[in-house]
């Protein structure tokens, strides 16, 4: 069975929506794949760093130096990710 030309378009304008190439500029506003955010789901579930209540020793201060660097890498590596998408 044909889908209706009304279908049809609204298909069309939906795919348009999340590829974000309905509207000129709207490329910031397209649908993102979970695979895209897989260094997100990728995290440690806790962080090697921990509280402390006085002056950091070298192992604490670099256990959180670990960890931020962790996730500055994987936010790094989305953005670029994402950059790449936009630079298309």
């Amino acid at each position: 069975m044909m889908a209706s030309k009304f279908a049809q378009q609204q298909l069309q304008e939906k795919v348009e929506v999340l590829d974000g190439s309905r509207q000129s500029g709207s490329i910031r506003k397209a649908a993102v794949r979970i695979e895209d955010l897989s260094g997100l789901l990728d995290l440690p579930p806790t962080l090697k760093s921990t509280k402390v209540t006085a002056a950091p020793t070298m192992d604490e201060h670099n256990a959180l130096v670990d960890d931020v660097q962790s996730l500055f890498n994987r936010l790094r590596a989305l953005a670029d990710a994402l950059q790449g998408k936009l630079n298309t």
